[in-house]
């Protein structure tokens, strides 16, 4: 792309709101057109309305519940839409908002595309355990959903930061790629954050930090100058960084991390994507306590500008 773009998915709420807001500041400073779209989740009504065969009832007065719902949705929607655009008139922001109809999951992952970066606010589904989830009829919010198909990087945020200072990017220390790792420095280059490289291992590889460090210079000599740590943990990591992430028995106050946005990879596994230490990225959504959260597929370059530029001149070369 000759210009960053930015998708944000719109909804009514405070995290919403918050999330259309950090999209706009990120796009001033790296002169990116902003998308909004907001969904008009017609597919949740309908299934929950529904019915294949007549029962007690036939399906007529369902029917005609369903389209009233999803008309008076599309007039919200309309609302939406224009206090949006007010909004980011306001802000000199350039770009339009879209409404579409459908299950909102898919639309998004599908939009978000053709975009460099896609912005959500997340609302916690309130379920913490499986007993839990099997009470609750919405199992995952809007944001854990997108996290398991999109290939486009998603900020996921949650509350407004007071202002980001530094961009760490998270690492396995057994899964290490580089492609992911210069993508997150170029953001980090592009947005004025100072970047920190964190890698989490459980332990399991033989070489010591010293190693790794080394290693790791000789296939990135651009990490020279970075502060780079090496954490390894027992168990589950959404559980013991307890400054990133609620444990289920946390009852301590924690101290949130305002200063720094923190950077997760993500890859394909079968038809879902995958973070550090093999887990979903929804396993770290829903424990966050983190303002904002930025998952980042390992083959996404949306911010390498240094192979867009290699590219440019292979064509030009060709031509």
């Amino acid at each position: 792309m000759s210009q960053h773009s930015i998708l944000v998915a719109l909804s009514g709420s405070e995290q919403s709101r918050n999330a259309a807001e950090i999209a706009w500041k990120i796009a001033g400073k790296l002169k990116a057109k902003v998308t909004a779209e907001h969904i008009v989740d017609s597919r949740t009504i309908w299934e929950l309305l529904r019915h294949d065969k007549p029962g007690f009832i036939g399906s007529g007065p369902s029917l005609a519940i369903y389209e009233t719902i999803v008309t008076q949705l599309q007039s919200l929607a309309n609302k939406l839409s224009a206090e949006y655009e007010a909004l980011a008139a306001g802000e000199n922001v350039k770009g339009e908002c879209l409404i579409k109809e459908g299950n909102p999951v898919s639309i998004l992952c599908k939009d978000a595309k053709e975009y460099d970066l896609l912005v959500i606010g997340h609302q916690p589904s309130g379920v913490e355990s499986i007993e839990q989830e099997r009470s609750h009829y919405i199992r995952y919010s809007v944001a854990e959903g997108i996290s398991h198909n999109s290939t486009t990087p998603i900020l996921i945020v949650q509350s407004k930061p007071l202002s980001w200072e530094s961009l760490t990017i998270v690492s396995e220390i057994d899964h290490i790629n580089y492609s992911y790792i210069r993508a997150s420095l170029q953001l980090a280059k592009l947005l004025a954050l100072k970047p920190t490289l964190e890698f989490w291992g459980t332990g399991t590889r033989e070489e010591k930090p010293e190693q790794l460090k080394s290693d790791l210079l000789e296939a990135l000599p651009e990490a020279k100058e970075l502060n780079i740590e090496f954490d390894y943990y027992g168990g589950r990591a959404a559980t013991e960084r307890n400054d990133l992430f609620h444990g289920k028995d946390m009852g301590q106050p924690i101290e949130i991390r305002q200063d720094a946005l923190f950077v997760l990879p993500t890859r394909g596994l079968a038809h879902e994507r995958i973070t550090v230490f093999g887990l979903h990225p929804e396993s770290f959504i829903r424990s966050l306590v983190l303002p904002c959260l930025l998952l980042w597929p390992e083959d996404n370059n949306a911010f390498d500008l240094t192979e867009n530029k290699e590219t440019q001149q292979l064509s030009a070369g060709k031509k």
